[in-house]
């Protein structure tokens, strides 16, 4: 077997070995789409479970623990929206003593820190929002 011939067989096995990399890769992505799909499929009933088990219309004691964790979680939730209108009202009276926040600047108000001189120019996060 000649030289090239060696070459000629090395690029075919190249080439072979990066189509089956790529058939791999391929059915990798596959499996992982069908996987979301199983999550997907897995909360939606999962939804209706809880809404099954809170009514009543299921019971089983397997479920005790999970349920036990969610109204758990929507408790805290609501202490935590609680805690959020508290503290909107309270800033809604201070605001009445404020000055409005859309009220415009004052004349001699800076508008914008300068960059500074020895930023390199291509850190300029404006050009980044143009893109």
């Amino acid at each position: 077997m000649g030289f090239f011939d060696k070459v000629k067989e090395k690029a075919g096995d190249i080439a072979g070995d990066t189509q089956r990399a790529a058939k791999v890769q391929q059915a990798q992505m596959k499996v992982k789409s069908i996987q979301g799909e199983i999550a997907k499929a897995e909360a939606e009933i999962g939804a209706v479970a809880v809404g099954l088990i809170e009514s009543g219309a299921v019971a089983n004691a397997a479920f005790d623990e999970g349920i036990a964790k969610i109204k758990d979680a929507r408790d805290r939730i609501a202490e935590k929206n609680a805690e959020i209108a508290a503290l909107k009202a309270e800033g809604a009276a201070g605001a009445e003593d404020a000055p409005a926040a859309d009220a415009a600047p004052a004349a001699d108000a800076p508008v914008a820190e300068a960059p500074a001189a020895d930023a390199p120019a291509g850190d300029d996060p404006s050009a980044t929002l143009e893109s």
